[in-house]
């Protein structure tokens, strides 16, 4: 039997083309993605490997491997260099002025309490060249162990070194003990004999016939100390008052409004700042500058123009120019003539600069000092309104 073809061949056959077709077809869809299904096959750019210059001639274009690409530096700013706010402020402090040879001295004596308030000082009148301040104080001393520093015998020597123009005395904090006899603290025997050492103190000081400004004490953390500071504060008082000296009262500047002591206060810029170290007794930097503020005011007073920044420039001897003995006779004014304002009468152009007015003697009392202290009206001018002579003047 001969081999025959199957009915079926031709139709295996296109069926195998189709579906190999199919597979081709499939497997280029599937390289597609959905942004070419959207926005066509994208097209690669090839940067050609020639071009053209200009004289017409191909130039065959370097591997990119072999090319450099040199970017232009830019030129970085220059970072200033840091420096701490305390550095700054200090190159920004202006040269503090040397003290004069005859400047005047404020001599300041007493205990610790007494050496904060001469740093304070120093501070206030760093820049008056007249003013020096002295700091004498013993931190440990007081009127009742006078075993340790005897200042009613000791202060009138120490004002003869010095050559004080003023005493500032602040004592008083180391004095809460008895007294070598056994008085108990503030009774009526130790209350005695601590007014006379004090009464011995300002003897000594008033001999000298210097003046004196006595500071009180503030309050401190303790309220046993700040009870007891109270009561010496009007001894004080008292005895300073009875010298002819002034008191200065600080205490209100180291309480708060109900009149307790306060670590934190107002300084003398009207901030906020510490006063008192954690103990409750010294004084912070802020709080030594505020309290030489209640004794600054005093003392510039007393020390008048010695505590002006400008008198290193008065150079000694200078002429001073005087001015007239005798003050310009008034003029009686009647009527004046029509001048112009360019008339260099206006500015005194017919006077010398710097000469000095001539004086002359005064005749007769001005209008105004007939009238406030004389009571004499001054006389009506004649054919003015307010003319009420009778009879009538006749106008000149």
């Amino acid at each position: 039997m001969g081999r025959h073809s199957s009915p079926f061949s031709p139709l295996l056959l296109s069926l195998a083309l189709g579906l190999a077709g199919s597979i081709v077809f499939v497997e280029t869809a599937s390289a597609r993605t959905i942004l070419d299904m959207l926005f066509g096959p994208r097209e690669v750019y090839r940067e050609p490997t020639d071009r053209l210059i200009d004289d017409g001639r191909r130039r065959v274009r370097p591997p990119a491997k072999n090319r450099s690409i040199k970017r232009a530096s830019r030129p970085r700013p220059a970072v200033p260099s840091r420096t701490s706010p305390e550095s700054a402020a200090i190159a920004q402090q202006p040269a503090i002025p040397v003290k004069l040879p005859d400047a005047k001295t404020v001599l300041v004596v007493g205990d610790f309490m007494a050496g904060n308030l001469a740093e304070g000082l120093d501070a206030a009148f760093i820049d008056s060249p007249g003013v020096r301040i002295v700091d004498k104080a013993d931190g440990s001393s007081g009127f009742v162990r006078n075993d340790h520093h005897d200042w009613p015998a000791s202060i009138g020597s120490m004002i003869e070194t010095e050559k004080p123009e003023i005493v500032v005395i602040m004592i008083g904090a180391n004095d809460r003990q008895q007294f070598s006899g056994g008085q108990t603290l503030l009774s009526d025997e130790w209350t005695k004999e601590y007014q006379t050492r004090i009464n011995a103190f300002l003897e000594a000081v008033k001999k000298t016939g210097h003046p004196v400004v006595w500071v009180g004490q503030p309050a401190f953390k303790p309220k046993s100390i700040t009870n007891d500071v109270l009561a010496f504060n009007e001894f004080y008082r008292n005895a300073a008052e009875k010298a002819d000296g002034k008191f200065v009262d600080v205490w209100d500047g180291f309480v708060d409004q109900s009149g307790n002591f306060t670590l934190s206060g107002f300084d003398i810029s009207g901030q906020t700042a510490r006063l008192r170290n954690n103990d409750g007794i010294g004084l912070t930097l802020a709080g030594k500058r505020k309290l030489a503020f209640y004794v600054e005011k005093p003392l510039r007073q007393m020390l008048g123009n010695a505590t002006s920044p400008d008198i290193a420039a008065i150079k000694p001897g200078a002429p001073v120019q005087a001015l007239p003995d005798t003050p310009q006779a008034p003029v009686k004014v009647d009527r004046l003539a029509p001048i112009s304002l360019n008339d260099p009468e206006l500015d005194g152009g017919t006077d010398l600069l710097g000469a000095a007015p001539r004086p002359s003697p005064v005749a007769d009392k001005s209008a105004r000092d007939r009238l406030v202290i004389d009571g004499i009206a001054p006389d009506s001018q004649p054919g003015r309104v307010n003319d009420y002579s009778w009879p009538k003047q006749s106008r000149p």
